[in-house]
């Protein structure tokens, strides 16, 4: 899951990255899962967890681990894994 280098948003529905889409992936948990959202850090870290999040916690997570959601030079991003 986390091999590509991206971050994974984990949720019980499988809730699509948006315009994160290029360092994020978006993961329907199968089984239990004991928050509503979860971002993976591509090293396997919890960056991010909640029990009831909305729409924006989620956007401002995704902001705050994964830089812009408009930037699309990678090489600048300090939170992107090398791949």
């Amino acid at each position: 899951m986390l091999r590509d280098g991206r971050f994974a948003l984990l949720t019980r529905d499988g809730a699509a990255s948006g315009p994160w889409s290029d360092r994020v992936r978006p993961v329907r948990a199968t089984g239990p899962l004991r928050v509503a959202a979860a971002l993976i850090r591509p090293d396997g870290y919890v960056a991010w967890a909640a029990d009831t999040p909305a729409d924006t916690d989620v956007r401002s997570a995704l902001l705050k681990w994964c830089g812009p959601a408009e930037s699309t030079d990678q090489e600048d991003d300090p939170h992107r894994a090398a791949t």
